[in-house]
């Protein structure tokens, strides 16, 4: 024990590691798994079995109010120039004999002293002798939640934020804490502490973000977070776009195309959500909503070689494979090395084939479809280069390849790689 404080073994090179871990941002997930420093949480008692010091001596039924305030001017001078050692026993004095509540904030100034001093055992005894005066007081939980927490003490520093809320229920950073502390504990209650920093801070994308992760941790359908945070405030983009794309995700284009229109009302130059209003459409089947999207698109962004390989695609699932081919085109002369336009005439050229198959009065497999295969076939060769769409397109290429023509159709055929089908006529133009 030191000679200013009850501080009975020091911690202090524990307390200040956990604490750098406790300032370092992680997510919940990444906090699983972290090992407990220190002394196992089960063998922690909360409350120290004693809360007696050295100083309990200095209590006398002959002080009076003056000289606790000669005591605590004294304090006062010495723990504004951080000698906390000094300013300790005079604090003591004062606690010993204060009858009245006056001096209350004492128990604060002393767990703030020793906690400066490392000395984590000491800030028990005082936070808990504190509170078992003045149990509202909500410095004294704090410094009791922060401590445990450092400490990995979680069980024990939940009390102490569970009261804090309950007595500040509008401080967003206590919520946060329990929301966290519950996370660690496996405590579904954890969903309900981080729902109300949302509902706190509702333009907060990370908070959002957690809540998402920790419903998804607890079997909860995180789009249910997303959809409420959104719905808090329709103005804030960020969580806007966050639910508008979990929903496109989910298959609600529906939902995801109202909530994508209302983003492009707020942002009328937000091509990532005019985009996703182009895919939803296109999901829904409606294609030339979704070509009128992806054009608005390329008034802004007029070099925008994605969009024009989408465009392309509608085009082609029209069978209108000759505009199809000239947006194609288009794309690649803006990003010659991008592999997506390539992967996009290779969809055109199968769709060709379904096209013309289906015009046929006889279902045949003719040897010009064979010849576009081909031409499929060398278009997702083309895409292999880009290592975005590698491993897609080589895929595509080896489902292709029975489809191909054989050495014999070939011979047969005098080497022609030309479809003679008028129905594939536009790809000689």
């Amino acid at each position: 024990m030191k000679k200013n404080g009850p501080a009975f073994g020091s911690l202090s090179k524990l307390f200040f590691v956990l604490f750098l871990f406790s300032l370092v941002g992680m997510s919940y997930a990444q906090l699983e798994g972290l090992e407990k420093f220190g002394v196992k949480e089960d063998t922690v008692k909360c409350i120290p079995d004693s809360l007696t010091t050295p100083y309990d001596k200095f209590k006398s039924d002959s002080i009076g109010q003056q000289q606790l305030g000669i005591w605590y001017s004294l304090a006062r001078e010495e723990y504004k120039y951080k000698n906390y050692q000094r300013a300790i026993p005079y604090y003591w004095k004062i606690l010993e004999n204060d009858t009245t509540g006056r001096f209350k904030v004492v128990y604060a100034k002393l767990a703030e002293s020793y906690y400066s001093l490392n000395e984590p055992d000491s800030v028990f005894i005082v936070v808990y002798r504190g509170l078992e005066k003045y149990p509202d007081y909500s410095t004294l939980h704090y410094w009791a939640g922060f401590v445990h927490d450092v400490l990995g003490q979680t069980k024990c520093a939940i009390p102490q934020y569970e009261a804090l809320v309950k007595e500040n229920p509008q401080e967003k950073s206590y919520w946060e804490k329990l929301a966290y502390l519950y996370y660690k504990e496996n405590d579904p209650k954890a969903i309900q502490a981080q729902q109300k920093v949302v509902e706190l801070e509702p333009g907060n994308v990370e908070a959002s973000r957690l809540l998402a992760e920790i419903m998804t941790h607890f079997g909860e359908d995180p789009l249910k977070a997303l959809e409420q945070t959104y719905l808090n405030d329709t103005t804030n983009v960020d969580n806007a776009m966050r639910y508008a794309k979990a929903a496109f995700e989910r298959g609600l284009y529906e939902k995801s195309l109202k909530v994508f229109k209302q983003i492009v009302k707020l942002e009328p130059k937000n091509t990532t959500a005019m985009e996703y209003i182009g895919r939803d459409y296109e999901s829904l089947n409606q294609l030339q909503s979704a070509l009128r999207s992806y054009k608005e698109i390329l008034q802004i962004e007029p070099k925008n070689a994605k969009v024009m390989s989408l465009i392309a695609s509608i085009y082609g699932r029209l069978n209108e494979f000759v505009t199809a081919r000239s947006y194609v085109d288009k794309a690649i002369r803006v990003a010659p090395g991008d592999g997506l336009p390539y992967m996009i005439m290779g969809e055109v050229y199968e769709n060709a084939v379904t096209y013309c198959q289906n015009k046929r009065t006889k279902d045949k497999f003719t040897y010009d479809d064979k010849l576009v295969y081909r031409l499929a076939q060398e278009e997702y060769k083309k895409a292999a280069k880009d290592p975005n769409y590698e491993s897609d397109a080589k895929r595509r290429v080896t489902q292709l390849e029975p489809l191909l023509p054989t050495k014999e159709d070939l011979f047969m055929q005098k080497n022609r790689l030309t479809p003679k089908d008028p129905c594939y006529s536009w790809i000689n133009k």
